[in-house]
């Protein structure tokens, strides 16, 4: 390993130009600074801010997600959800697995079916016991006594019979104008 003086000399011609650069800029950065300090202020400030508004708008967003995570769950456990949740959870997992084709989602795909045609029977079964055991309707407390379904069916009758006869009336003065 031999040191080549002649590629030191030309390696240290080329950097010259951009050291030259850099160390000008340089000064030329420190001059400005010091002749506008309001401004180089300014500048420095809406710089920054530039680079740290997406940082901040990520991290807002992360905390925004993770409150709202954190509010679910809580509400999951106080409410009784939590089981409810992840038994929907493992069967959208376990529906996602019997889309495949293959033995694992063959069986799975099996296993589904009879679930389901199980929880529809038993739906069925239990629509029947709540519409058996709907409460019956009740009427009003203020009805007097003297309202019974007899009496009611023949004021319905009467009523009827009155506006047949004021009907023929009517139709029958609209006759004899015509």
């Amino acid at each position: 390993m031999s040191i080549n003086i002649r590629e030191i000399q030309e390696g240290a011609a080329e950097a010259q130009a951009p050291v030259a650069d850099v160390a000008t800029g340089a000064i030329v950065d420190v001059v400005d600074a010091a002749s506008h300090p309001v401004s180089t202020a300014r500048k420095t400030a809406r710089r920054l801010e530039r680079k740290g508004e997406p940082v901040n708008t990520r991290l807002r967003r992360q905390a925004t997600r993770t409150r709202q995570q954190v509010m679910e769950s809580v509400d999951d456990v106080v409410s009784g959800n939590l089981a409810e949740r992840l038994a929907l959870k493992g069967i959208r997992v376990t529906k996602a697995r019997a889309r495949r084709q293959d033995i694992v989602g063959d069986v799975l795909y099996v296993g589904l079916s009879l679930l389901h045609s199980g929880l529809r029977s038993t739906l069925h079964q239990l629509n029947k016991f709540e519409d058996a055991s709907q409460p019956p309707a009740r009427g009003s407390e203020r009805r007097s006594r003297s309202s019974s379904p007899a009496r009611r069916a023949t004021a319905r009758r009467a009523t009827a019979g009155r506006t047949r006869r004021a009907t023929r009336r009517v139709a029958t003065a609209a006759g004899r104008s015509a």
